[in-house]
């Protein structure tokens, strides 16, 4: 066995030297191992033999096999009404009513909120429809401005007509034969230069006849003057129409086209930009409506839960059998209270048990001191407090590799760990919820030299023991093994027969 080390304090040093002044001053004159006075040194003597180690803890009866009712309520709800404990109960009895006038109250909130939202989604599912046909609308006006910027090209280059970057004199004979306004309006130029023409030769005429008339004395100069102005006024009107047509083939015709050319790339890119604006808006109405829909659901399994909650609040008996209120775990890791109407219970909490035949176990909390020398499969031996006369056999079936969070939670500075002990036997006195001791075996051994273990002193990095001797005190240095809740193995320092204070 290993030597067993503690690191002690200058106050554990302290201990050791009043230990020692106060033996010196005892086995003194006047001091209390004076033989003298017929007073022997009082202590343990070193015995030798088997040693069994083992570890102490309590726990709490319950059946191997049990159904349980637990409480499913979020928080911690007040109880309004319990079965009687120890009766027999049917299958869907109801054990356990929890107050859930809060949750009741929620519910209506819920309700409320369920209907605003889903006239939202309403409202968002109808406009994404009125936005559809909006885009359809919008999108149908973009592309029938561009059919009629369309026609109008057409119309101006008459049917089977082509635009073009500039069109020659040769062209204009060519481009007349056709039948839009193009064709028109070179038509409309050639009829004013034609009717200028003639204007021209009649007016020509008309001078010359007056002329005549004038040489010969029948006419005034007025007349003559005034057919030469009508003329004058026919040549340029002549030359007007022909710097017309000269004009319009040069310059007006290209802008026109142009123009129209224009207009019609102007009306596609309409098209595309609408389509697109048609898309986004669409998109954004699609996001809300799905928004929407997304808080509507959200608030239909707010409202589902509460609904849930609320029947959660009773609970019933999944089988029949009889009723066992489970006991809390206290801060101590030993079974508290049950549950008692008007009293609390927090969610998960294990409210009542109904045992099935399969045997019993014993539910225990260690401390984490203990769970080096505790593993599953260690035998034991559990005692129960209402059944004093016997003890029964039994193996550590489980321990828990994380502490119990209720442990720490109600004390900081402590760890507990549950664990589980099965018993080979059970008796019909046995009952759920009764306290047992339980004993942990760690270790047997044979023929070992042992003492009390707090006739044990740490000092420093050493153990030390007090051994009269003779009417002697002696402080000797020892080497210890494993120990139980009374006794100590001493490996070194001791021998059988010795008494130690």
């Amino acid at each position: 066995m290993s030597k067993r080390k503690k690191n002690s304090g200058p106050f554990l040093f302290g201990v050791v030297i009043v230990a020692l002044a106060a033996v010196g001053w005892g086995a003194g004159p006047g001091g209390w191992f004076r033989q003298d006075d017929g007073q022997a040194v009082e202590g343990a003597v070193v015995l030798r033999g088997p040693l069994r180690i083992s570890e102490l803890a309590h726990g709490n009866l319950k059946a191997k096999n049990a159904a349980r009712l637990v409480n499913e309520l979020e928080g911690r709800a007040t109880i309004l009404f319990l079965a009687e404990e120890g009766v027999r109960i049917e299958a869907g009895e109801l054990v356990c009513a929890l107050d859930v006038s809060n949750l009741v109250d929620r519910r209506v909130t819920q309700e409320i909120a369920v209907k605003s939202t889903d006239a939202d989604f309403t409202k968002a599912k109808e406009q994404y429809e009125i936005q559809e046909i909006q885009n359809e609308s919008d999108i149908a006006e973009a592309e029938l401005a561009q059919q009629f910027a369309e026609l109008d090209l057409e119309k101006y280059l008459g049917s089977g007509g082509e635009g073009g970057a500039a069109v020659s004199e040769e062209q204009v004979a060519e481009l007349a034969v056709g039948q839009g306004e193009w064709a028109h309006e070179l038509a409309q130029a050639d009829e004013s230069i034609t009717l200028a023409r003639e204007e021209l030769t009649q007016a020509e005429d008309t001078l010359k006849w007056t002329q005549d008339l004038f040489d010969k004395g029948f006419v005034q100069r007025t007349e003559l003057e005034r057919d030469e102005l009508s003329l004058q006024r026919s040549s340029i009107k002549l030359e007007q129409a022909e710097r017309e047509k000269k004009l319009l083939i040069r310059y007006g015709h290209q802008r026109r086209l142009a123009q129209l050319e224009a207009d019609i790339e102007s009306r596609k890119r309409d098209v595309q930009k609408i389509r697109k604006q048609a898309l986004a808006r669409l998109a954004d109405n699609e996001a809300a409506r799905e928004s929407a829909r997304f808080r509507l659901e959200r608030e239909h399994e707010k409202l589902d839960k509460i609904d849930e909650q609320i029947a959660k609040g009773e609970i019933y008996a999944p089988e029949a059998g009889n009723l066992v209120y489970s006991r809390a775990r206290s801060h101590r890791g030993q079974g508290g209270e049950v549950p008692v109407e008007g009293g609390e219970v927090h969610e998960r909490q294990e409210i009542a048990t109904i045992p099935r035949s399969g045997g019993m176990i014993v539910d225990v909390s260690l401390h984490e001191t203990k769970l080096e020398k505790v593993e599953v499969g260690k035998r034991c031996f559990v005692t129960i407090d209402a059944i004093r006369d016997q003890v029964f056999e039994g193996e550590v079936a489980f321990v828990a590799a994380i502490a119990d969070s209720g442990s720490w939670m109600t004390n900081p500075n402590q760890r507990l760990y549950k664990t589980e002990v099965t018993l080979f036997d059970t008796v019909p006195e046995m009952r759920p919820g009764m306290s047992c001791e339980i004993e942990i075996l760690v270790e047997d051994l044979e023929d070992v030299l042992y003492i009390p273990r707090y006739a044990v002193f740490p000092d420093g990095d050493c153990n030390v023991c007090f051994v009269s001797e003779g009417g002697q005190v002696e402080p000797r240095e020892v080497e210890i093994g494993p120990d139980n809740s009374k006794w100590v193995q001493v490996t070194k320092g001791l021998s059988e027969g010795e008494t130690v204070l």
